[in-house]
């Protein structure tokens, strides 16, 4: 009986040592869980609560390649998160609720197409690396045409023909701006008679009045604003009295130090109405200076920076600026109030482009001030309130309120 008693002790010894190392082994997995938990992990979902998604690309010169992600669905324990391109520059965002990172324009360049990818970083490691963001590849406006030409065609009409510039700063055209308006003594340009969207290098004007000189502008457009460069064109429709008796201002474009001779403008385009060629060289320089061949391709849809909505839109911010802190009415007794449209900012507003989402101004005292147009119209004096905003689209989210005051003195 001592003997059994000794075996079955010894089997209940042998067996509380297991018993003990397996507490033991709960116990330090407990522990381990508790410390993962603590830096923000669970064993059973640490890497799929850290996926970042709907990675977006957007880039504008004054703001560089901005990159912005849908935060993952548990953020406890993120420290920050590492952008990379696929060059293999990275940018680093800080903080575990940040969903934005911009490279400056200098350290990505020119010249790539470029896509994105996200991962969380935690005190444990990274998590895992996002799905790829869209392509973007920088651009800016176009290059500005030679200066147009231009020729009557009778009393009441003209045709416009120009030579584009094949750089198309790295967006489609989506077509030529024309602009015509009736010329002053001094040639500045008064009243606009016409304007459109040309889709080729030549168009047809008619509805002008005889006798009267005309100042003529043609931009190359793409969606990231038009460049004419400034570049006027002169001339006087036909009429009972002749040509116009003003004179337009004598323009000399085109020249190069480094060459004997003008750059020409040659085969500006058949105008639709007359088939007439326009052509405008000198004995010295005899070839075609832009191949028609070369002339960028125009694409009418080509009016949005990107091609579809970003799966991730960037916030914006908006504030107005340049008020002063009193406005007399007196002072302002002619306008009766003053421009509002300049000193309001979004983040959606190009240096190019201005307004690319209108933007909604109101005034919260109307018996103080109110809205006209583009104008804060003065009312009575005492304290003018205004609140801006500007909506979204396919970049940007709308914007909150900003609010501006001012006093109105009599």
């Amino acid at each position: 009986m001592e003997v059994a008693t000794g075996f079955v002790g010894g089997c209940n010894l042998q067996l509380l040592h297991r018993l003990k190392g397996s507490l033991m082994k709960l116990r330090l997995i407990a522990v381990i869980a508790l410390f993962a938990s603590t830096l923000g992990f669970a064993p059973a979902q640490a890497a799929e609560s850290r996926v970042v998604t709907g990675v977006s690309a957007f880039v504008r010169v004054d703001l560089g390649y901005m990159v912005g992600w849908t935060l993952p669905a548990d953020t406890k324990g993120i420290t920050g998160y590492t952008v990379s391109s696929n060059t293999g520059v990275k940018c680093n965002a800080n903080g575990g609720l940040t969903n934005k990172c911009v490279f400056p324009i200098a350290s990505l360049g020119y010249v790539n197409t470029y896509t994105f990818t996200v991962v969380a970083n935690t005190a444990a490691g990274s998590g895992p690396v996002s799905a790829a963001s869209n392509a973007v590849k920088y651009a800016s406006i176009p290059y500005a045409p030679q200066i147009p030409l231009a020729k009557i065609t009778s009393d009441t009409s003209m045709d416009i023909a120009w030579v584009p510039d094949p750089n198309d700063g790295g967006a489609p055209l989506y077509g030529y701006k024309v602009n015509v308006w009736t010329s002053n003594a001094n040639g500045d340009p008064t009243i606009a008679v016409f304007a459109a969207i040309a889709l080729k290098t030549n168009i047809s004007v008619t509805g002008l009045a005889p006798s009267t000189l005309y100042v003529i502008n043609v931009a190359s457009c793409n969606a990231y604003g038009c460049n004419s460069a400034d570049k006027w064109a002169y001339i006087s429709t036909t009429g009972p009295t002749g040509l116009s008796k003003l004179r337009p201002p004598r323009v000399i474009s085109g020249g190069s130090a480094t060459t004997t001779c003008w750059n020409a403008v040659l085969d500006g385009g058949n105008a639709a109405s007359t088939g007439a060629t326009f052509t405008k060289s000198t004995t010295a320089c005899a070839a075609t200076v832009v191949d028609p061949a070369k002339y960028p391709k125009i694409d009418p849809t080509a009016t949005q920076m990107v091609s579809a909505p970003l799966a991730t839109k960037f916030a914006q911010s908006v504030s107005f600026g340049g008020w002063s802190k009193t406005y007399s009415m007196k002072e302002w007794a002619a306008t009766g109030g003053n421009n509002w449209f300049a000193y309001f900012f979004a983040s959606s507003k190009t240096p190019t482009l201005g307004f690319t989402i209108e933007p909604v101004i109101t005034s919260a005292t109307p018996a103080v001030c109110r809205i006209d147009g583009r104008w804060v119209k003065f009312v009575a004096p005492g304290e003018c309130v205004l609140n801006g905003s500007v909506g979204g689209d396919y970049v940007w989210l709308p914007s909150g309120v900003a609010t501006s005051k001012f006093t109105i003195i009599p």
